[in-house]
């Protein structure tokens, strides 16, 4: 139903935007009906490029203003709709405004149609709709246009069909094909479309009346009916749950056009038993017994209960069939069905009979097992192979049962007892049991075979298999870290069971979002620390271990550790050389060994032998530095000190002498 009402949507579209997209193919854009006693009722819908809610205009074929401005969201309009309909229309400009895509404003304007052709207070409160008085008689075409921001007639005018207000407009045509049907929740009723031979006065809203002996004549809906134009009247349109039961019925359908205008009553005079006695008996238990199973359900007192029928079926679905050609008597409580196969599984249900013999709805099925006798033998060619992901188990089948029982019991030292791996029995002669990341353990299976009414054979021989050891190491936890010294140093602890562990894998990386690479050679099993001497000073280091089983499968890293490597103890370094040379300026070049470890050479110079160390070059990595403004006719001491990459200054060599001449001074030369 919400299909077709979308279909008529999209057909309202398309006629309505087809037959408004300019004054000369406008003439069927305006609905217009006549009372036959000079009123005049109109009802236009602009297309939804054109909706105007600036109010629009009414004149009639002689070019007289009849109504200067039927405005959008008037208030006396609004007054006659919900204050939920009234909001909504005050916030339709910005809607159709803000509307992100075409296909977001088709649906909302088919919305408005929807609701425009089927609630007229709500097309008056949208200013697209108006009723004129005192019209007087002939044939008049009426002209509707689009006002602007000013209030101004626009270029876009829509215009109706020739109309006179002496002549009354035929009413929508009536509902047809009236039917109706009773259920224990009610009456249910449905119709077919009316004909109408002008889609655009299109009907797609009904109302229904009942009168009863005891309840007069009253609505059914409180509401209208919205159907739209077109559905398979075989499925009911309404639900009257308050029909009064064994009564003589009589329901009037009208049609509604859109102008709220009623058509004459489709008429269905029906008689409607009572409800209740039409409801199925609840709860419905079958009993299986040797031979026979029983069907009981509670006793009910209801003067228009004229007694029950039973049904069985194969399937809890169906299909059912009676079990008895006459209906039993409405004091029965119980069927004995004799007409049992012993192993074969029944569904029954009971429905209930009225005088005139019609079937309610049937009860929620009960299920019984005919019984049989004996047990089934002991399974025979039992054999258990191991696969990847499954231990298959394969058997010989056994003729007349309902299927089988797997059960296994693991052997691991202690006396575990049988487990049955399937909850409902499995038909065909084998099973799979998948073992997912089961190892290192042997496993022990056995097969019960079982009756249709489910008598136990006894075991079948028992079938073992050892699994694999394919588990999967625990992550190491690392407790303990450090960065002293100019490396890291980890301190891990193992997850037990540790002698299943073969070796352990360092992974390093230089962000906390990187799983790492391995570094070093594999650890021994013993192993609990780990140093990493390959780092820089002042550096970050993430690092997480991974344990290595003996069977070759690895563990998840552990969790991971970050370590800030703290600067290497630096050792003084030896003293530099220092020589003065007068060519081709004066200069002391100063040599010295050049750093290891990632370490920088400072140089400092101390004039006169008393001043403070002051320093002329450095950090730097080479082995040659030049102090090019040595003072004349001093001695210079120059000594060095190493230097690691997070700046901590190592303890200074000892200081090399060199004599600077003044070359100024003749007697120095």
């Amino acid at each position: 139903m919400k299909q077709k009402l979308f279909f008529f949507v999209l057909v309202c579209l398309c006629v309505f935007a087809s037959s408004s997209t300019s004054a000369q193919e406008g003439s069927k854009a305006v609905l217009a009906v006549s009372d036959g006693r000079g009123g005049i009722s109109l009802l236009w819908i602009p297309s939804a490029a054109q909706w105007s809610f600036n109010g629009w205009q009414i004149s009639d074929s002689a070019g007289n203003v009849l109504v200067p401005k039927v405005a959008h969201a008037d208030p006396a309009a609004l007054s006659k709709v919900s204050i939920e309909d009234a909001d909504a229309i005050k916030k339709l400009p910005d809607a159709f405004h803000n509307a992100q895509d075409q296909t977001q404003l088709k649906q909302l304007y088919g919305i408005l149609i929807l609701r425009v052709l089927s609630d007229p207070p709500y097309a008056r409160a949208l200013g697209i709709s108006w009723s004129l008085q005192h019209v007087p008689a002939g044939l008049r075409r009426y002209t509707v246009t689009a006002l602007d921001a000013g209030g101004k007639p626009t270029s876009y005018l829509l215009r109706s069909q020739p109309i006179d207000s002496s002549a009354a407009s035929p009413l929508p045509p009536a509902p047809g094909s009236l039917q109706a049907s009773t259920s224990y929740k009610g009456v249910s009723l449905g119709w077919s479309p009316p004909a109408t031979d002008d889609p655009m006065m299109p009907v797609i809203a009904y109302t229904v009346e009942r009168d009863s002996e005891d309840q007069g004549n009253a609505p059914v809906n409180a509401k209208p009916i919205i159907a739209g134009t077109s559905w398979d009247a075989r499925i009911p349109l309404l639900l009257d749950a308050n029909a009064p039961g064994n009564q003589q019925l009589v329901y009037y359908v009208y049609s509604i056009d859109a102008f709220g205008r009623r058509s004459r009553p489709a008429t269905l005079h029906y008689f409607h038993q009572d409800s209740a006695a039409m409801q199925p008996p609840q709860p419905v238990n079958a009993t299986a017994a040797p031979g026979k199973i029983t069907v009981s359900w509670p006793a009910r007192q209801n003067p228009n209960l004229a007694g029950y029928l039973v049904e069985r079926a194969h399937l809890f679905d169906g299909p059912y069939e009676a079990l008895q050609a006459q209906a039993l008597s409405p004091q029965t409580t119980e069927y004995v069905d004799e007409s049992t196969h012993p192993g074969t599984l029944y569904y029954y249900r009971v429905r209930t009979v009225n005088a005139r013999g019609d079937l309610g709805d049937p009860s929620k099925p009960a299920s019984a097992l005919a019984r049989s006798k004996g047990s089934p033998p002991a399974v025979q060619g039992f054999t258990a192979a191991l696969g990847h992901t499954r231990v298959r188990l394969t058997w010989q089948p056994i003729a007349q049962v309902a299927g089988y029982f797997v059960e296994r019991h693991i052997m691991n030292g202690t006396n575990n007892p049988w487990v049955r791996l399937n909850s409902h029995l499995t038909v065909e002669p084998r099973y799979d049991d998948p073992i997912g990341n089961a190892s290192d353990a042997t496993m022990e299976y056995r097969i019960v075979a079982v009756t249709f009414d489910s008598v136990e054979g006894h075991p079948s021989t028992i079938a073992r298999v050892t699994l694999p050891d394919i588990s999967i190491p625990e992550p190491p936890t690392i407790n303990s870290a450090s960065g002293l010294d100019g490396k890291a140093q980890l301190g891990f602890e193992p997850a037990p069971p540790t002698e299943k562990v073969a070796s352990f894998l360092v992974l390093r990386s230089g962000a906390e979002n990187e799983t790492g690479v391995v570094i070093g050679d594999p650890l021994p099993p013993t192993a609990r620390t780990f140093n990493d001497l390959y780092v820089k000073p002042g550096e970050h280091y993430y690092y997480r271990i991974v344990a290595v089983g003996k069977n070759g499968y690895r563990s998840n890293p552990g969790r991971q550790v970050v370590i800030r490597i703290g600067a290497p103890l630096i050792a003084a370094p030896a003293a530099p050389v220092a020589a003065f040379t007068a060519t081709p300026f004066a200069h002391v070049s100063i040599t010295f060994a050049a750093p290891t470890n990632g370490l920088a050479v400072i140089v400092e110079r101390q004039a006169g032998g008393t001043g403070p160390w002051m320093r002329i070059a450095g950090p730097t990595s080479g082995t040659t530095v030049t102090d090019f403004d040595p003072k004349p006719g001093m001695s210079h001491s120059y000594r060095i000190s190493y230097q690691s990459a997070d700046g901590t200054l190592g303890p200074a060599s000892v200081a090399a002498q060199v004599a600077v001449p003044d070359t100024n001074n003749p007697s120095q030369k």
